[in-house]
C-alpha cells in the first residue's frame, strides 16, 4: 500500500507540475484547431503568457501588429476567468471560459479595418481603409446561441478599388437573444448607401442587403459597386451564403 501511495503521489505531482508549467503555445494550439486565429511566437505559460496574434486564410497568416498578453484572474461561478490585454483594447477583456460556454464583459476597441483583408475574401480584393470601432454588451456564447450585442462602426471608410474617399461610415450590429444571432446593417453617413440583414448559424453566414450611389457619385462608385455584387438597375443586390 505504501508504493501505491508513493507512485500515486508521483503522478500526481508531475501532472500538477505540468498543468502549472502547461506552456503558451497549448494556448496557441487550441486556437488554431478552432479558429481561424493563430498565436505566434507564444511566450509564458497558459496561465500567463503573451504572443503575437495572427490569421489564416488558410494559406498564410498575417500577424496583427502589437502583442496579446492574458492572465488566468480567478475560478468562479463554474469559469475560468481570464484577463487579456491588447494595445486595440480600450481595457482589459475579461473572459469566462467553461466545458458548455464562452463568455465575456462587455468592452470596446478601435482596430484599423485594413486588418479585414486578412480575412480573405471578399476583403482581401476591397482592401478596406479606416477604422473599426468595436461595443459590445456582456455575452454569453453557447454552441450556434448567443446572448448579446455587438457593434461595429466602420468610420471613413476606404477601399483601394475606390477613388472616393471616403465611402462612408457604415454600422452592423450583431444581436442575440438566446439563439442565433442576427445581421443589421446600415449606412450612417456618405454617397456609397449599404444596407441588409443577416443570421450566423456556427460558421454559416448568411447575408442579404442592397448597396447604392447618390446620383452625383454614380459615375465615380460604378467599378466598386460592380464588384459587390449583382446589379438591378440602378441597385446592386448584397449575398453572402458561407
Amino acid at each position: 500500500m505504501r508504493r501505491v501511495f508513493l507512485a500515486l503521489l508521483l503522478v500526481l505531482t508531475v501532472l500538477a507540475v505540468t498543468t502549472l508549467r502547461a506552456p503558451a503555445a497549448w494556448v496557441g494550439d487550441a486556437l488554431a484547431s478552432r479558429t481561424k486565429l493563430r498565436l505566434v511566437d507564444a511566450r509564458g505559460t497558459v496561465w500567463a503568457g503573451s504572443a503575437l496574434l495572427g490569421i489564416t486564410n488558410g494559406r498564410e497568416t498575417t500577424l496583427i501588429p502589437g502583442r496579446l498578453e492574458w492572465q488566468v484572474t480567478s475560478l468562479r461561478a463554474g469559469r475560468l476567468w481570464v484577463r487579456a490585454s491588447h494595445d486595440w483594447l480600450a481595457t482589459p477583456l475579461e473572459l469566462g471560459l467553461s466545458m458548455q460556454n464562452l463568455a465575456f464583459m462587455s468592452g470596446s476597441a478601435r482596430v484599423p479595418a485594413a486588418v479585414l483583408a486578412a480575412a480573405g475574401a471578399p476583403f482581401n480584393t476591397l482592401r478596406p481603409g479606416g477604422m473599426l470601432e468595436l461595443r459590445w454588451a456582456d455575452t454569453e456564447v453557447t454552441g450556434r446561441a448567443v446572448t448579446g450585442e455587438l457593434q461595429i462602426d466602420w468610420r471613413d471608410a476606404q477601399s483601394a478599388l475606390s477613388p472616393v474617399v471616403p465611402l462612408g461610415t457604415y454600422r452592423l450590429r450583431v444581436a442575440g437573444n438566446g439563439g442565433p444571432p442576427s445581421l443589421d446593417l446600415q449606412t450612417l453617413t456618405g454617397p456609397l448607401q449599404l444596407r441588409g440583414k443577416g443570421t450566423i448559424e456556427g460558421s454559416h453566414v448568411k447575408f442579404s442587403g442592397i448597396a447604392t450611389a447618390e446620383r452625383e457619385m454614380q459615375p465615380a462608385l460604378n467599378g466598386l459597386l460592380g464588384l459587390l455584387g449583382m446589379r438591378s438597375g440602378d441597385k446592386v443586390l448584397l449575398a453572402i451564403d458561407t
